[in-house]
């Protein structure tokens, strides 16, 4: 799939699914905001899905280390223009650990 190229909003975001079935996007310092595929509409955060765990979690399989029932799914991640020539690439959990976003302002 390829991404807009204004990188804006998602550089250095996480991506993950509720347990309820709701993604989430975490930006870090900017808080997190929520949407579902079917149909395609932003919709409420999970209640604490964006309060960070007081210490890191091991993680079931591919669970988040960081957020309360969050399965991680992989992150959004910049580039100065990668071979291809996209300036954003979203790296899957397969690829890349879950990255430690800083905690929300």
């Amino acid at each position: 799939m390829r991404l807009f190229e204004d990188t804006g909003w998602w550089r250095g975001s996480n991506l993950y699914i509720h347990e309820s079935g709701t993604y989430v996007v975490h930006e870090g310092q900017a808080g997190c905001f929520a949407f579902t595929t079917e149909p395609t509409e932003f919709v409420s955060v999970p209640e604490g899905a964006c309060e960070k765990r007081h210490s890191p979690g091991r993680g079931e399989s591919q669970g988040s280390r960081y957020y309360e029932n969050l399965t991680y799914i992989g992150h959004f991640q910049e580039t100065y223009r990668d071979a291809e020539g996209l300036r954003i690439r979203f790296l899957d959990a397969t690829s890349a650990p879950e990255v430690e976003l800083p905690d929300v302002l």
